[in-house]
């Protein structure tokens, strides 16, 4: 957790600056001008470059990114059944599951660890 914490730190100010500079962009009071609206899509195109430098790796390591501002999802089996451990930005520990199809909404708090076995280092 603590490299997940460190990495989506560094990130999530860019994921915000980049959300700020697509409402900008596409404003309807926007400068339909490419060059006068060129700084900040180069702006917006290098942040989303570096992002996907830093959360790239951990794809790379089997772990969904499910929102760039903090939102991880760990493959794990639950007794036969294949479900997410879930992490959110802020947490110190993976506290919570969710089914494959339920979500981030479905999300469902951990009473025995022992109840998981972790897939995602297989």
């Amino acid at each position: 957790m603590p490299l997940l914490t460190t990495i989506f730190g560094r990130v999530r100010p860019w994921v915000e600056r980049v959300q700020k500079l697509a409402e900008a962009l596409d404003a309807p009071e926007a400068d339909p001008d490419p060059d006068a609206t060129r700084p900040q899509r180069e702006e917006r195109e290098s942040l989303l470059e570096r992002i996907r430098g830093e959360l790239g790796p951990l794809q790379e390591m089997g772990l969904e990114i499910k929102g760039a501002d903090g939102l991880v999802d760990f493959h794990a089996r639950r007794g036969e059944s294949p479900v997410y451990l879930c992490w959110r930005y802020g947490e110190d520990t993976v506290t919570h599951w969710h089914d494959l199809q339920a979500g981030f909404s479905g999300r469902r708090p951990i009473d025995s660890p022992d109840d998981f076995e972790p897939t995602y280092l297989s």
